[in-house]
């Protein structure tokens, strides 16, 4: 996958040019977020994750976080999330952390 952009909420990255989004906020302040994900096929499951990240790429816009249901980082395509709810606050364990600042996409 290409990226085209990457940005940091609440770390000083370039945000892009609007009023954040509830995603971006929760990022920002390390809140949980739940939703309903449809994969590629269709199935639709519910999620809560841990958001660290957005990625800009080629199939749009891509939230890298820590996902409490399989127990490991994943991928979530934004305009397949639906019904986004914020949660509680998280701690980021050590070696979580986001290195570097804008276009640098190690977690």
């Amino acid at each position: 996958m290409s990226i085209d952009a990457l940005w940091f909420p609440g770390t000083g990255g370039e945000p892009p040019p609007r009023a954040p989004s509830r995603l971006e906020a929760a990022i920002a302040r390390r809140l949980r977020v739940s939703f309903s994900y449809s994969d590629q096929s269709g199935f639709s499951s519910r999620r809560r994750v841990r958001p660290l990240q957005l990625v800009s790429g080629r199939k749009g816009v891509l939230l890298i976080a820590w996902c409490e249901l399989r127990r490991d980082m994943r991928t979530f395509r934004v305009d397949r999330m639906a019904a986004l709810r914020p949660g509680s606050r998280f701690l980021v364990p050590p070696g979580w952390r986001l290195e570097g600042g804008p276009g640098v996409d190690r977690v």
